[in-house]
């Protein structure tokens, strides 16, 4: 078994410009895959919260650094994933033009950004094996969706429309005000069947998705046969129609071969 390629869509709130987006998604497929890290497949998709200072930075910092230097995701030790976290709290320290900060933001901008952040790997654990693993981590609300035989076979971590809401798990750039560890992350793994799709949704497409399948619906249908070049039309027709809000909106997809 391997992956097909992945695809990548990424739209910002309507009328807003692509640098103004707040959600950040990154890829890592290597030819093959086999068991070391260097031979993993790794998604990241991390969306920043508007309401905190400099939060698009700290959502491209934790999903490239998800793909770069990905965490334990086999270990339940939280210590572990706050250790993985210390650097890239670090960086986003270290890109803040402190010394030009208003001084009515400062302390907006030293209460540290706020991010979702929502991570994949795939992987061999024997060379010899065909059998893909897969472990994920998610902190927020942008959702895991596999579908098997054409149905919904998982939704990580959350499974239903209801469960959005105004307030979910981030991850803060300071460390002293990182109060979600352990009850707001959340880990799972299982493995990986020929013909699996795989999609990464963040919040208001994942609200959308899991919406449109509690109606009976097979959203992926819709999502499978979308061109990149409709994707943003498409999201901008179900934002005015009041079936997804209007939102950073963001799509990973690949399929298991």
């Amino acid at each position: 078994m391997d992956l097909f390629p992945p695809l990548r869509l990424i739209t910002p709130k309507f009328g807003n410009r692509p640098d103004e987006c707040e959600d950040d998604c990154r890829v890592v497929y290597p030819v093959r895959l086999g068991r070391d890290e260097k031979k993993a497949a790794r998604f990241a998709l991390a969306d920043g919260a508007t309401e905190s200072a400099f939060s698009r930075d700290w959502a491209q910092i934790l999903a490239r650094d998800f793909v770069e230097r990905t965490p334990d995701l086999v270990s339940d030790e939280m210590g572990d994933l706050k250790a993985w976290l210390a650097p890239s709290q670090e960086s986003w320290d270290r890109l803040i033009p402190w010394s030009r900060i208003p001084w009515h933001g400062e302390a907006k901008t030293r209460a540290g950004a706020l991010a979702t952040l929502l991570g994949l790997t795939i992987r061999r654990k024997l060379v010899s094996s065909p059998v893909l693993h897969w472990s994920a981590l998610a902190v927020g609300d942008s959702c895991l969706f596999m579908v098997r035989r054409d149905e919904l076979f998982l939704s990580f971590p959350l499974d239903d429309a209801a469960q959005f809401g105004n307030t979910p798990a981030l991850l803060c750039s300071n460390p002293t005000n990182n109060g979600v560890f352990p009850e707001g992350v959340q880990l799972a793994k299982g493995t990986c069947e020929l013909g699996d799709v795989i999609m990464l949704a963040s919040d208001a497409l994942a609200g959308w998705f899991l919406t449109q399948h509690s109606a009976g619906e097979k959203p992926w249908h819709t999502l499978l046969n979308l061109e990149p070049a409709q994707w943003e039309s498409w999201v901008n027709t179900q934002r005015q129609a009041g079936s997804m809000r209007n939102d950073d909106t963001t799509l990973v997809v690949t399929r298991i071969r």
